[in-house]
């Protein structure tokens, strides 16, 4: 194996900066918490051949992570493994659980970076890692203590944390084992995922512990220790402009924000070859911007947080646009955030009404939660329903009192919670609880356990029970979501195709 990780020698002890040039990152631009990750992937993607036969040479599948080390050698997070579907946990045994899978069948490449006594970040080399079969095995009381406590029932409670309420549970903390642990890995406490026992918690993931972590890739900071503290890594390679092309880069470039690739299309007005690299801190400040990634924003914003804020939140309704900077992965993310967070609701696909609007109104998080709550208490286990069915239910709820459209109530219960809907053509059809498959639960209970089905009536079950207009095209694209098959031959549904060939044997 290790003349397969010979390919990255090269950049062993080369600063963070310098590698981000060396793969085709300007480092200006790769200042972000995820600058290391971004590096790891080229280099990967650049010896992707290479890696592939080190993938061919072990048992399982190969997982690569990048570790950051403070300026002692140790690890600054923790290792994040997998997201864990705590369905499938209590639902598949020792041998076939996530434990099993993440480390009795996975080899990690951990790529490790540190840090020197000035900040500075460097490459201090790869390390192939797998835990022993001992150490894998001492691993199944910790699985068991886990199964006990899901299949209990995960017992949750409130606590303050600063000025903070939080809520705590009882799975088991990181001084539970010295290997892995499970904590939290979601956008925020509104992302949540369904326990066995019918509760919802916040996404959890599966982690190896820091302090672990540490211990195995530890050598390699003192190894390079010495090194990289007589280095500094290098500056922004910038370029100089003569007075007048700088002040006509000043006329030219004057929106709120550019993405990086739209301000060299500004720049290039001015000065034609005009490319990436040539980006750089100092420029861009002389301009009166500033490099906040992965926008290049007016120095009047803070971050980009902060620019997409104003931009979202700043009006009573926002529409979202097709724009570089609102395309930007950075952009859908804040956006997911904050409707998960009640400060925007979705009232028709991508416009909303956001929390400068409720507030005027006067209305809280509050109420609009405890609007969810009413609608949940009156829904019947396993049924699915319209959003006019739902608020036909709710009655004398203060929220009601405000007369939105039935559009406003639906972007509220749209909200992730402990009430999912499945979208069929246009119209939203939402159900209590968290089904891992809700294309499959709805179809099971419009085919009533009948083998088989023709379109045509199937689309009469789902229009007598919603009073909706549904397209067969619609009802096509939602049974291809589940289990069921289609026989166009025929224009019938089937609960699989086994029972389609069966169909056709005793025809």
């Amino acid at each position: 194996m290790k003349e397969h990780l010979g390919v990255f020698d090269t950049y062993i002890g080369k600063g963070a900066r310098q590698l981000s040039w060396d793969v085709g990152l300007n480092p200006d631009l790769n200042e972000s918490k995820a600058k290391t990750s971004n590096i790891t992937k080229r280099l990967i993607d650049r010896h992707k051949e290479t890696v592939e036969h080190l993938e061919d040479g072990i048992e399982g599948r190969l997982m690569v992570k990048s570790v950051n080390l403070n300026k002692k050698g140790k690890s600054k997070q923790n290792t994040v493994l997998e997201v864990i579907d705590f369905l499938s946990w209590v639902e598949t045994g020792w041998k076939d659980s996530a434990i099993m899978r993440c480390l009795g069948e996975t080899t990690y490449l951990f790529m490790v970076y540190g840090e020197n006594k000035e900040g500075d970040t460097f490459f201090l080399g790869p390390l192939l890692w797998k835990p022993s079969d001992e150490e894998v095995q001492d691993l199944n009381s910790y699985w068991k203590m886990v199964t006990d406590i899901l299949t209990e029932g995960v017992q949750m409670w409130e606590a303050t944390w600063g000025k903070e309420i939080i809520t705590k549970n009882n799975l088991p903390g990181q001084r539970a084992h010295k290997m892995v642990h499970i904590r939290p890995k979601a956008n925020n406490k509104n992302d949540v995922t369904l326990l066995p026992d019918g509760q919802t918690i916040t996404k959890q993931g599966l982690w190896l512990n820091a302090k672990y972590v540490s211990d195995i890739v530890g050598p390699l900071f003192e190894i390079r220790k010495d090194e990289i503290n007589l280095k500094r890594d290098m500056v922004s390679k910038g370029i100089e402009l003569n007075e007048t092309d700088l002040d006509s880069l000043k006329g030219i470039v004057t929106e709120n924000a550019y993405t990086p690739e739209t301000f060299v299309e500004a720049c290039r007005q001015v000065i034609r070859d005009f490319n990436l690299d040539w980006i750089s801190k100092d420029l861009v400040e002389s301009l009166d911007y500033r490099i906040s990634s992965p926008y290049i924003l007016e120095k009047r914003y803070l971050d980009s947080r902060s620019y997409i804020e104003e931009v979202i939140l700043g009006t009573d309704y926002f529409k979202m646009e097709d724009t570089p900077i609102l395309s930007h992965p950075y952009a859908s993310r804040m956006i997911a955030k904050m409707r998960d967070g009640w400060r925007i609701i979705e009232i028709e696909t991508d416009f909303y009404i956001t929390e400068r609007a409720l507030s005027k109104a006067g209305i809280t998080v509050r109420l609009l939660e405890s609007y969810r709550e009413s609608v949940l208490d009156q829904m019947e286990t396993g049924r699915f329903y319209t959003i006019e069915q739902l608020v036909d239910l709710v009655e004398n709820d203060l929220l009601e009192e405000y007369g939105f459209d039935e559009r406003v109530y639906e972007g509220i219960l749209r909200r992730p919670g402990k009430i999912s809907n499945v979208r069929v053509g246009e119209t939203y059809l939402f159900t209590s609880g968290m089904s891992r498959n809700l294309p499959q639960s709805l179809m099971d209970d419009l085919m009533k356990r009948r083998p088989f089905l023709r379109l045509s009536n199937l689309r009469e079950e789902i229009e007598d029970t919603y009073e909706k207009t549904f397209g067969e095209g619609e009802l096509v694209s939602l049974l291809k979501r589940s289990s069921y098959y289609f026989a166009t031959d025929v224009d019938m549904v089937f609960e699989s195709k086994d029972a389609y060939l069966s169909y056709l044997y005793n025809v």
